[in-house]
């Protein structure tokens, strides 16, 4: 029985101290709401070719339809290319949960009239910062194409000025629709060796 209530008690304290701890920032593994944390697998002794291989499955295999595509996309680009620190550094991307990937490299920089909830304080210059549209679009797709902007998801310090971070942003511009790619519609063959 003794062992029990110290169980309980332990319980209490890390659960206590988890919670007055104050976390500007989610870590890696972490998830908002959630009191535990699952810690990436960190390999050891591994050649550059077999990271390589290890990380075009990470990027191709995700769980979400968006990252598979952005993640296998870039990887066909850049990763044949990259040395082993960057390569060490893409790893440690590819840790970071799916939708924090994605939107750290799709997401515009907020401008000034983002933080206005009200459409009409949006003037014609800031329309595309607007929350709601004026007009919503019209046909076959357009409830695809949401009215209200995405909340911005800042970048964490420990990807700030990251090198594969923007690498990742640039591959993202190049391939939108407003860049003068084709998009990111299918994911890349795979190819023999």
């Amino acid at each position: 029985m003794s062992f029990l209530r110290t169980a309980i008690r332990r319980s209490s304290l890390l659960t206590r101290h988890s919670s007055t701890k104050a976390h500007p920032e989610l870590a890696v593994g972490e998830l908002q709401g959630i009191k535990f944390r699952v810690a990436p697998i960190k390999r050891t002794n591994e050649t550059d070719d077999t990271k390589r291989a290890r990380l075009l499955y990470q990027s191709r295999k995700r769980g979400t339809l968006e990252s598979d595509l952005l993640l296998s996309t870039f990887a066909k680009s850049h990763l044949q290319n990259m040395s082993g620190p960057l390569l060490a550094q893409y790893d440690s991307l590819l840790d970071e949960n799916d939708w924090d990937i994605y939107y750290w490299a799709t997401q515009r920089e907020p401008s000034d009239s983002y933080t206005s909830t009200n459409p009409s304080d949006v003037s014609a210059s800031t329309a595309g910062d607007a929350f709601v549209r004026e007009e919503p679009p019209k046909g076959e797709w357009a409830q695809t194409v949401g009215n209200f902007r995405p909340a911005y998801r800042p970048v964490p310090v420990r990807w700030r000025g990251s090198e594969v971070l923007d690498m990742l942003r640039t591959h993202v511009r190049s391939r939108s629709a407003e860049g003068e790619g084709g998009g990111m519609a299918f994911m890349p063959a795979l190819e023999d060796r």
